[in-house]
């Protein structure tokens, strides 16, 4: 934190008629403001992984926006002036909950129209106002959770990638008859208060085709968006629910983030598998992800996995292969399931995305308990793997 940057000018002194005293007079001259020691103030904050941005508003006061997976204190927005220590007001979350303050309440009206427009590049002032965001070095990616929604076709020529955050664009896409939901009951109410909507579209309409949002993830500057599509090509439509012609979509809820967000195709980078097994009465019963690179620890998961049934375990070349095992654990209802496993390389990382069927409100499931699990072979890397877990909303 720096010291007030306040300096004073001495002014000359006046000689009084009588020429013998003087005194100095002193105007006080606020210098322009640092940004660098804002900057190091963000670059070593703390809960700070999600969001973590810095704006200078005419070159006089500074509004720091930044959030955090923290169990409290996960956000704050504090407005300064022209030092780190000129706070002039500030909203943050804390263990008794949220708490706004103003030191100088002449900016309590400007405070307010920032914390509602920080998804805009003029934080909602106007042009009357010279707006400009500082450059924060990039945190380290953190996942991003969402909610993929039910909902795989837009009926009519596609948009582009969206990012939907308020009540009144959601409800048109729906009341235009273009979204379908696939389940009948699957709920497409979003609390726009506190999340956002984001959507993917195939290039064209081509219903038999697949697009998929596989991966969130946030650096404090920007929301990456990873996705992938499959063109798939058929004579008949795989749409039986009309004969309009409908293109493939992956919309999915997530919590509000006011960041740029980059959508990145990660085709190119797609990993090819081998599914070994894929079941829902896996005889393991705890909840975890694991990589299997050598054969003893594969025989000794497949007895585990199989209930020491006997059956032999699949081979598997360790030499050149591993085996990746998705398991969910032991759940109360048959509506549990793991629908699919997409794998790719990005950012020096093997990311895994498991797609988890998981029961929506008021639907109904056969009373049974699952052990829901995936196993996939796929050639040997050394690369860390990071696992990503999709739950398909019904």
């Amino acid at each position: 934190m720096n010291k007030f940057l306040i300096t004073y000018i001495f002014l000359a002194v006046t000689i009084s008629g009588c020429g013998g005293g003087g005194k100095l007079t002193e105007t006080p001259t606020t210098l322009p403001l640092v940004t660098t020691d804002f900057i190091a103030l963000a670059s070593g904050a703390s809960c700070a992984n999600l969001r973590n941005r810095m704006f200078v508003i005419d070159q006089k006061q500074v509004i720091w926006d930044k959030a955090g997976t923290c169990a409290d204190a996960s956000y704050e927005l504090a407005l300064f002036g022209n030092t780190t220590k000129d706070v002039l007001c500030s909203s943050a979350d804390s263990i008794a909950g949220p708490k706004t303050s103003c030191t100088d309440t002449q900016y309590r009206s400007m405070f307010d129209l920032i914390s509602k427009n920080l998804d805009k590049a003029d934080l909602g002032l106007g042009s009357a106002h010279k707006v400009t965001q500082l450059t924060v070095p990039p945190g380290a990616s953190v996942a991003v959770p969402f909610i993929s929604i039910s909902a795989p076709l837009y009926y009519g020529a596609a948009p582009t990638n969206i990012v939907i955050k308020d009540s009144a664009a959601w409800t048109k896409l729906l009341d235009d008859g273009q979204v379908k939901k696939e389940v009948a009951g699957a709920s497409l109410s979003v609390d726009f208060a506190s999340q956002m909507v984001l959507g993917v579209f195939f290039k064209s309409p081509n219903n038999c085709s697949v697009t998929q949002l596989l991966k969130l993830s946030s650096n404090g500057q920007k929301l990456i968006a990873e996705f992938t599509d499959e063109e798939r090509i058929s004579v008949q439509s795989c749409d039986s629910n009309s004969n309009l012609a409908s293109t493939p979509m992956n919309l999915v809820v997530v919590n509000r983030l006011d960041l740029p967000v980059e959508f990145s195709n990660v085709n190119a980078t797609k990993v090819t598998t081998n599914t070994l097994d894929v079941t829902n009465l896996s005889g393991i019963q705890t909840a975890q992800n694991l990589v299997i690179k050598d054969n003893t620890a594969w025989t000794t998961l497949w007895a585990q996995h199989t209930n020491n049934s006997g059956v032999s375990a699949p081979v598997v070349d360790f030499s050149k292969r591993m085996v990746v095992g998705v398991f969910l654990g032991t759940k109360p209802n048959g509506c549990y399931a793991i629908s699919d496993v997409s794998l790719w390389h990005s950012g020096a990382k093997l990311n895994v995305a498991h797609h988890d069927q998981v029961p929506g409100m008021g639907v109904m499931c056969t009373m049974v308990i699952t052990t829901p699990s995936y196993l996939v072979e796929l050639d040997r890397t050394d690369d860390a793997v990071e696992f990503t877990a999709i739950s398909l909303s019904h």
